[in-house]
């Protein structure tokens, strides 16, 4: 991408506020807040319509409005943002690692992208990665966790399937886990807590950082690798506590996967206005001073 395709403006369907842990960013930016610039798809579409994320991948949205810099800078200051988070369909066209760069440069802050497929994305902080495994290419997502290390952006695992069948999880599970890398199971028709339970404490002996969605059902706390102790407490999208010295565990003092800590608990101001959820704008109504 060249320079001067940097500084075109960016094209930005939605705009929304959230607590990391509504985007089930459990281990980067703890507590912090962070802003999501949705790109337009292009009339693209992912193969998903039964999940709530599959609206951020939707053919539908079209550019609302264009961002430059200079006003994406200003929005951050004022709503205090810990953190950026590129989504949509559209990231593939238009974010890459010179733009990640150059956007860190003006901004100074933790730039994260959300992607469905493995996307050489070295310079962002982070990544969550959705992965839908009745659609996606489950060898894809293999290689790509198998080649992850540590010096790559910070990655957390969403993992997508309607019901609560073992091995449907188990391969990204003992990959993950091997990796240190969080995963995130939503499951769309959960049968009830019984095999939801089943589910999450057998993934957990594979990957103890795992965390469980479904409706009605939910299992969010994060427990200390080492003594197993309990190190953050959390519901759906908000941070209660963080039970940790720096990025330690309280208990045992082994070191455990936090980068970049915001705060103990989510910031009470938004959790009132936001109950936990993302808080969307049209981004032609966002006032930019």
């Amino acid at each position: 991408m060249s320079e001067n395709k940097i500084q075109l403006k960016l094209p930005i369907s939605t705009i929304g506020i959230s607590t990391a842990e509504d985007l089930s960013l459990y281990h980067y930016l703890s507590g912090g807040t962070l802003l999501r610039l949705v790109i337009p798809s292009k009339m693209k579409s992912l193969e998903c319509h039964d999940y709530d994320i599959c609206q951020i991948y939707n053919p539908n949205l079209y550019a609302l409005k264009e961002l430059n810099l200079t006003e994406i800078e200003k929005i951050v200051k004022t709503w205090n943002i810990n953190g950026i988070i590129f989504e949509g369909y559209g990231v593939e066209d238009i974010i890459s690692n010179e733009f990640i760069s150059k956007i860190k440069d003006v901004l100074n802050i933790p730039i994260g992208v959300r992607i469905y497929q493995p996307f050489d994305l070295y310079k962002a902080d982070f990544i969550i990665y959705d992965h839908f495994i009745e659609y996606n290419d489950n060898l894809n997502v293999i290689k790509f966790l198998k080649n992850y290390k540590t010096s790559y952006p910070w990655i957390e695992l969403q993992l997508y399937y309607r019901e609560p069948l073992i091995e449907k999880f188990f391969p990204l599970a003992g990959i993950t886990g091997e990796k240190g890398i969080p995963i995130h199971i939503y499951l769309l028709d959960h049968k009830g807590g019984g095999p939801v339970k089943t589910l999450y404490n057998e993934i957990r002996e594979l990957n103890t950082y795992t965390y469980i969605h479904a409706n009605l059902y939910g299992e969010y706390i994060t427990y200390c690798s080492n003594c197993n102790k309990p190190v953050a407490y959390r519901e759906e999208g908000v941070l209660l506590a963080l039970e940790l010295n720096n990025n330690r565990c309280w208990n045992c003092n082994t070191e455990l996967p936090f980068k970049k800590i915001i705060s103990k608990k989510s910031d009470q101001k938004l959790i009132k206005m936001s109950r936990g959820d993302t808080i969307w704008y049209d981004p032609r109504a966002v006032q930019i001073h």
